[in-house]
C-alpha cells in the first residue's frame, strides 16, 4: 500500500512539472538547413527532451575564431528576437548554447571588435511534442 502511495504522489508531481511547464519535447533533433558554412561545422544535441529549448553543441571551425575573428554567438528566433548570447574565445571550436524547440532559429557569429556577421546557420529542434 505504501509504495502505491508513493508511486501515485511521484507520478503526479511529474504531470504537474509538465502542465506547468508546457509542452515537453522528447527525442530531439537539431536540423540544420544549409551545410556549407565557412564558420560552422556542425550544431547536434544529446539532450532526451526540453521544453522551450534544448542544449545544443556547436562544431566551430579552426578558423572561425583564429582568422575570421568570431567572438560572440547569438541564437535568434524565427521572430527576430534574441534567445541567447554567448561570447567565444579565440581558438575555441565548441560552444554549448541552448536552441528554442519547434520553431526555425538562425545562430549568427559576430566579429564583435569590428561589428560583423561573419556568419549564419539555420537550424530547427524537431522531436515528439507532447502537451
Amino acid at each position: 500500500m505504501e509504495h502505491t502511495s508513493r508511486l501515485w504522489r511521484v507520478t503526479l508531481v511529474g504531470l504537474l512539472l509538465v502542465a506547468c511547464s508546457g509542452c515537453v519535447t522528447v527525442q530531439p533533433d537539431v536540423v540544420v538547413q544549409e551545410d556549407d558554412s565557412s564558420v560552422f561545422e556542425s550544431v547536434t544535441t544529446k539532450s532526451e527532451w526540453g521544453t522551450s529549448s534544448v542544449q545544443a553543441s556547436v562544431t566551430l571551425t579552426p578558423s572561425a575564431t583564429m582568422s575570421q575573428g568570431v567572438t560572440q554567438l547569438n541564437v535568434i528566433t524565427k521572430d527576430g528576437t534574441s534567445f541567447y548570447t554567448t561570447t567565444v574565445d579565440s581558438g575555441q571550436t565548441n560552444v554549448s548554447l541552448p536552441v528554442p524547440t519547434g520553431q526555425a532559429s538562425t545562430l549568427v557569429a559576430v566579429n564583435t571588435v569590428n561589428g560583423t556577421v561573419v556568419g549564419t546557420q539555420n537550424v530547427t529542434v524537431t522531436g515528439t511534442t507532447y502537451p
